[in-house]
């Protein structure tokens, strides 16, 4: 059932079993799952259907610095689906080395293993539609095992495999799902403004909610999941007074805290000297979906030195620089800037390939060549350029089930970006907190300040080091960095804000962290945050995929405490 309460009135009670705040990939992964276990669920979603410009602008941010971190009205949707109405699909679990406390990232410590969660992440590749769980190319049989014939994975892999979704929005998927279960019901247009909780019990006893126009409600429930996103979940629990007093979690004062996103972007380039072919293509997988190979290093190597846990891959030059001479490209760049743009790629994707920095995007900040610039390179290579719009851009738009997630342009020169991703060094410096301003529901807004140290930079170059050692002691190539430091280029794009990591941190006590390894929080018997905000560490993968293996694993747990164990 789904009932929209935007434009109801008076004071409203709502009640269910367990109470899911958000829908996106945690919120909907979560009330799903419980659901086929025989839980009765209310999932609570502020948004509607369709974005609208009202409810945006209730995640604007009171406070932040653009040149460091994106809009929030740009990385988060108030919807249903929530953000992964705009995600890209990338699909990549987390490593085990991820869960070891290393010196490289301060000696933080999950309060889980890798073998905990290591069992959830096939559930979650289903949920996500990126196919099989597979992540190595030496599983796909249809890929060499490496990129190069005879080059076998050493200090350097280049079997490691990202995979991608339809790309998939959790509304467009599992809408009619939610609308038919008899054991869910959504409720949309309304508002979760404060968790209220009981000193004595130490429960929370309810949810204050509102909408738009006045109206309000309370939602009654056994148990409570914060899902609403990374920025917002942590929102949420500093809007709401715990049991012992304060913010609801904060008993330590780690809520906001070890605010992390990735360290992203363009340092060099790579000059292939033996042309890598396909083997840089975004390739498909026996059961359809698509993947595609990265560099990373092995796990002993990274621990050996000390490296960051990061990735590297081929891309395409900068598309808004018309200098590429490339009609592909320039295709691209005309379409974006067309008015059918938004059908093509969401907002920041689309500013920040056609020039516009946006922070936590690998593009942008290229000055942007002229119209007539971009159709001499199309006028140039009328074929090449007449093929490449018949396929990607049939894949692209008219395709329907799985679309192609990117394109790679080959060039005669064998000359590419080198785009790398990786881990955030955890800094409790790097925070979230509640401002003074204060949004159309009254709710306070949230002041951002996500900070990069020097660790953060020197790990990249120190990478960049051993992958360009490792091309050139192999005859490969080498790479040749887009600015005389090559510290200078990463500073240039330290950014985040679409990957919101940290600011809940889980931790095995109270005195570290807000939530325990069952992502309850602390201070709480039934308050639990299903977000990317609870991971320890940030990994060079994407939250996307983890997010709902922590999901399908929450909702195991919380079934055991509320299901009889004869009905489960």
């Amino acid at each position: 059932m789904i009932e929209d309460l935007s434009a109801a009135s008076g004071t409203m009670i709502r009640r269910g079993t367990v109470a899911v705040i958000g829908t996106g990939p945690a919120g909907v992964t979560l009330a799903l799952e419980l659901a086929r276990r025989g839980v009765d669920v209310l999932i609570v979603e502020s948004g509607g259907l369709s974005e609208d410009a009202a409810h945006q602008d209730l995640v604007a941010a009171g406070e932040f610095d653009p040149n460091s971190h994106a809009p929030l009205t740009m990385t988060h949707l108030r919807q249903v689906g929530g953000t992964s109405n705009i995600w890209g699909g990338r699909s990549i679990p987390f490593d085990p080395l991820d869960f070891e406390a290393r010196e490289v990232i301060g000696g933080a410590r999950w309060p889980i293993s890798y073998e905990e969660i290591a069992p959830y992440i096939p559930a979650a590749c289903q949920w996500l539609d990126c196919g099989r769980p597979v992540f190595s190319a030496s599983e796909v049989p249809t890929m060499p095992t490496t990129m190069f014939s005879g080059l076998a994975d050493d200090e350097v892999s280049t079997s490691t495999l990202e995979r991608w979704s339809l790309p998939l929005s959790m509304k467009q998927s599992y809408l009619a799902d939610l609308g038919k279960h008899p054991r869910i019901r959504l409720v949309t247009g309304l508002t979760c403004t404060e968790i209220e909780t009981d000193p004595e019990s130490c429960r929370a006893t309810g949810l204050q909610c509102r909408n738009l126009v006045g109206g309000e409600a309370r939602i009654e429930a056994e148990l409570f999941v914060i899902a609403a996103g990374g920025i917002e979940s942590t929102r949420l629990l500093l809007s709401s007074t715990g049991p012992q007093g304060g913010a609801l979690g904060n008993e330590s004062g780690q809520l906001g805290r070890w605010y992390q996103a990735h360290v992203q972007g363009v340092a060099s380039d790579i000059h292939f000297i033996r042309p890598p072919g396909d083997a840089i293509d975004y390739v498909r997988d026996v059961d359809g979906s698509y993947v595609r190979r990265r560099f990373a290093f092995t796990p002993e190597f990274q621990r050996a030195q000390g490296l960051p846990n990061i990735v590297a891959w081929v891309d395409n030059p900068e598309v808004a620089d018309a200098r590429h001479g490339c009609g592909e490209l320039s295709t691209v760049y005309l379409a974006l800037k067309s008015p059918l743009g938004p059908m093509v790629a969401g907002e920041a994707q689309r500013l920040s390939i056609t020039g516009t920095f946006i922070p936590g995007t690998p593009y942008g900040g290229a000055e942007a060549s002229s119209p007539a610039q971009h159709l001499r390179n199309i006028a140039r290579h009328p074929i090449r350029t007449a093929r490449f719009m018949a396929g990607f851009g049939s894949m692209r738009l008219l395709t329907r089930g799985r679309k192609a997630p990117g394109f790679m342009v080959h060039n005669d020169h064998e000359v590419y970006p080198f785009e790398y991703h990786g881990e955030q060094r955890p800094n409790s410096d790097s925070r979230i907190w509640l401002t003074e301003q204060r949004d159309a529901l009254g709710m306070r807004r949230v002041g951002i300040d996500l900070r990069f140290t020097d660790d953060d930079v020197e790990g990249v170059v120190r990478a960049h080091e051993h992958w360009d050692n490792y091309l050139q002691a192999n005859r490969i190539g080498r790479l040749v960095y887009v600015d005389d430091d090559p510290r200078t280029a990463v500073r240039r794009r330290l950014g985040g804000g679409f990957h919101q990591v940290g600011s809940t941190r889980m931790s095995a006590s109270a005195a570290d962290g807000v939530v325990n390894a069952d992502l309850k929080v602390h201070s709480t018997d039934n308050v639990f945050v299903a977000s990317s905000s609870t991971f320890v560490t940030s990994s060079h993968a994407n939250p996307t995929l983890m997010i709902a293996a922590f999901a399908v694993r929450l909702a195991e747990h919380l079934a055991t405490k509320v299901v009889p164990p004869r009905s489960r």
